[in-house]
Formats: C-alpha cells, structure tokens, sequence
C-alpha cells in the first residue's frame, strides 16, 4: 500500500533539502570567487574556449611563426 506523507514530514523535508541547496550554493559560489581570484592573480585574462578554438581555426601556419 502506499504511504501517506504527513503534512510536516513533507514540510520537514523540503526545509531540509532546501538548506542543503543553500550549502551547496554557497559552496560554489566561493569556488567561483576562489577561481576569479586565482585568475586576477595570474595578471593574464582567460580567453573562453570558443574564442579558442576560432583564433586556433583561423590562424594559418605562416601567421603561427610569426607570431613565436
């Protein structure tokens, strides 16, 4: 047979998944700043990935020499 949630099992539940979401963005959002921090120190600006791989794509091997 089926289970029949009380009221306050289901409230008590869904506090306690919701503090362990509260947790978890916490956690990763100092993972976040932790990362930015770590970049500013380098002094070097990240390029995104896409911008990557375009500059890798449109760069021919001449340019790639030269550039060195």
């Amino acid at each position: 047979m089926a289970k029949v949630l009380k009221f306050k099992d289901v409230n008590s539940d869904v506090e306690h998944r919701m503090k362990e979401f509260e947790k978890l963005r916490v956690k990763f959002k100092a993972e976040v700043k932790k990362a930015e921090a770590k970049r500013a120190a380098a002094g070097k600006p990240s390029k995104g990935i896409f911008k990557s791989i375009s500059e890798f794509f449109s760069d021919s091997p001449a340019n790639a020499v030269a550039k060195r």
